[in-house]
């Protein structure tokens, strides 16, 4: 589904992820972390990505974005 991002990431990410309201994306977190995932970078401004961490994650953005980065050695296939 193709989004134009707004200067909002609460309304861009409910949006994004089907959600109908602002207070269903903590209970989405999979489903916002992956598409946090596919944000390109610098997207909005850092406190407004606090803000939104804080609120979705209960966690600093810094730690948030640590997460991503450490799934994404994960994802790869293993070998059988």
């Amino acid at each position: 589904m193709e989004v134009t991002l707004k200067t909002d990431i609460f309304e861009d990410m409910v949006e994004l992820t089907g959600c109908n309201y602002i207070s269903d994306l903590p209970h989405r977190r999979k489903r916002v972390l992956e598409e946090l995932k596919e944000l390109p970078p610098h997207s909005y401004p850092k406190e407004q990505l606090e803000k939104f961490s804080h609120y979705v994650f209960g966690e600093d953005y810094t730690v948030v974005m640590g997460t991503l980065e450490s799934k994404k050695g994960s994802e790869t296939t293993c070998m059988k």
